[in-house]
């Protein structure tokens, strides 16, 4: 897809997948279970990593997200992802974890803040004091949700609310995106267009069509049985990942690692299409393993690394 509707950054993600399954190899000789010394060298080098797209990175979008080496973006918000965890999974003072957080928040980047926070869904789960802590957290935001649309929130992410409540409100605005990726989804049929014939991403009708829509893309030319293909392929990923975490109980931080990579997948997967296909409103959220990115793909692989690991 990615030779289709982007061919120019094939060699890129080409590039990006040889290197990502060398770090799936060196994350299968990592053992998770670091002294508390390495844990917080991990804690302490992802925050600096992450503070550096605010110093060093140049505005794109509105935001801070990337940081430029020569030709190269890396994001530091997707290659932080496997430390954190591990820092996270050793148990070690889990609520420093919002510290990250609001740093990549105010870059700002809501989406990925959003799966920075669902590592700690395991975390919260595993502990019944925090599991308590959060559900009065969850109170009070609701509470005070009125306080946080009027004055925390920016204006983009309004409109992207406003708009995934009434898409038809401005059909060539806010609303255009998600209008365009409903039509490229519902005009591929059950096969598809055909490869490199889709009118809403080679037409440039559908914007972002290899980043954060490129689900819409794929549905427009190669069809139903293609997207059938790609939930299967992520039920058998999700499914071998859980049944991992099942079989590595006895060992609690490589258990609590395996379920934190795996609720980001899930989280990632479920954002990214349901915002493709109008569920959700739209954010900056790759689809895993398929959208143009070398920095998710080799956090990703990477962490798929440290959890098939024997050591």
């Amino acid at each position: 897809m990615i030779s289709s509707l982007a061919p120019q950054l094939l060699g890129k993600q080409i590039l990006a997948w040889v290197i990502s399954f060398i770090l799936f190899f060196i994350g299968t000789q990592i053992n998770p279970n670091l002294n508390q010394k390495s844990r917080w060298i991990l804690f302490v080098g992802s925050c600096l990593l992450l503070l550096t797209p605010i110093i060093l990175g140049n505005i794109t979008r509105g935001s801070r997200r990337w940081i430029n080496i020569g030709s190269l973006s890396i994001q530091p918000s997707e290659i932080v992802k496997p430390p954190l965890m591990l820092f996270l999974a050793s148990g070690q003072l889990p609520l420093l974890h919002f510290i990250p957080i609001f740093i990549v928040a105010s870059q700002p980047d809501l989406g990925s803040a959003i799966t920075l926070f669902v590592l700690m869904i395991p975390i919260i789960l595993y502990s019944p004091k925090l599991f308590k802590l959060a559900i009065v957290a969850t109170i009070c935001l609701l509470l005070i949700s009125p306080l946080i649309w009027k004055y925390v929130l920016h204006d983009y992410q309004k409109n992207r609310i406003e708009t995934f409540l009434e898409p038809q409100h401005d059909p060539l605005g806010q609303g255009y995106n998600l209008i365009q990726s409903q039509i490229a989804v519902g005009s591929g049929g059950l096969f598809g267009k055909g490869y490199r014939q889709g009118t809403q991403g080679q037409l440039l009708f559908l914007p972002e069509k290899h980043t954060d829509f490129i689900f819409a893309a794929t549905a427009e030319e190669l069809g139903l049985v293609s997207v059938l293909l790609i939930f299967f392929a992520y039920f058998l990923l999700i499914t071998s990942l859980l049944t991992k975490a099942y079989d590595t109980k006895h060992n609690k931080t490589l258990f609590l690692f395996t379920l934190g990579i795996c609720f980001e997948i899930w989280t990632q997967v479920v954002i990214n299409i349901g915002m493709n296909i109008g569920l959700l409103p739209v954010t900056g959220i790759p689809l895993p393993f398929l959208s143009v990115g070398g920095s998710s793909l080799m956090a990703l692989l990477f962490s798929i690394g440290v959890i098939y690991s024997n050591l």
